[in-house]
């Protein structure tokens, strides 16, 4: 009999994912599971849970958005046995539940869970923290910290869009010193992402051919976020083909240093955790997650 842990955040996007639990642990209970279910009460309550339970289950349920996912994952990533994991969107966007191709409706999100499908994924380092979907500096820890609450929730993932055309108008330089596998750089930047997954805000966006299987960061750096440089992010997010253009760099690498002109704050999968300078890497296939048949690797 499989062993599940259920964690959930009741405070995760509206908190409608709650309302759907008892019928989704019924569901696995049927299904022969032994569920354990915890509902958490304060932030880093999910991370205690997974390191007292991680040694005795098959398989942990995150249930929340991408910063409930994010807390357990760190806690995760670096045990030595690590349970296969699944998620049960409940967050505003949902961005690494998306490119594993599960549904946003928790009920169909548990019939996939209990479907079993599985697949080895990709987890990203900075030294500090473990990272699913994107690591970053610049424009984009700017628009995620700007973000009002009510905007959020009246919005929902397109108020991330709003205040990226905001910031863009008048985002803040910084000169950016870069190493990795095949790519040196060295000037003006406003933004460096490092991405995993293939979602952000909650569209598919920046990484179009990007893979969380492949041990490699698709890594996509602004110099200089003028419209030409924005339309070239269109464009490829439109063709299905990565950025191009002179104000941007696109690459893949399985590593690379990263140091700038003054302390830039770093967003882990939507989460504000220290400072450049960073050195990133990649584990290839360090955590096993239950995916929908429409996963996109």
């Amino acid at each position: 009999m499989k062993h599940t842990v259920l964690i959930v955040n009741p405070n995760a996007g509206d908190g409608s994912l709650l309302s759907t639990i008892d019928e989704i642990l019924l569901r696995f209970r049927r299904a022969g599971m032994s569920v354990s279910f915890h509902q958490t009460a304060r932030p880093g309550e999910g991370a205690q849970i997974v390191r007292a339970e991680a040694e005795n289950a098959d398989l942990i349920v995150v249930g929340g958005g991408d910063g409930t996912l994010a807390e357990m994952v760190n806690a995760l990533a670096p045990l030595p046995r690590r349970p296969h994991m699944a998620i049960l969107p409940g967050g505003t966007c949902n961005d690494f539940s998306r490119t594993l191709g599960i549904s946003q409706d928790p009920m169909e999100a548990a019939e996939q869970i209990l479907s079993g499908r599985e697949r080895s994924v990709d987890v990203g380092f900075d030294g500090r923290s473990y990272f699913l979907n994107f690591w970053g500096i610049g424009l984009i820890t700017e628009v995620s910290s700007d973000i009002d609450p009510k905007e959020k929730e009246r919005f929902g993932r397109l108020a991330y869009y709003f205040n990226a055309l905001k910031h863009a108008v008048n985002p803040t330089p910084f000169t950016l010193h870069l190493e990795a596998d095949d790519v040196s750089y060295h000037g003006p930047a406003q933004l460096l992402i490092a991405g995993n997954g293939a979602y952000l805000g909650g569209y598919r966006t920046f990484f179009p051919t990007s893979r969380v299987d492949d041990g490699l960061m698709d890594v996509f750096l602004v110099k200089d976020a003028s419209f030409d440089s924005l339309w070239s992010w269109l464009r490829s997010h439109w063709a299905g083909k990565p950025p191009e253009g002179e104000d941007v760099l696109y690459f893949r690498t399985h590593q690379m240093h990263v140091e700038t002109s003054s302390p830039q704050l770093i967003d882990c999968d939507g989460e504000k955790k220290g400072t450049t300078p960073a050195t990133l890497s990649v584990f290839p296939d360090h955590l096993t997650m239950l995916v929908g048949k429409q996963h996109t690797f």
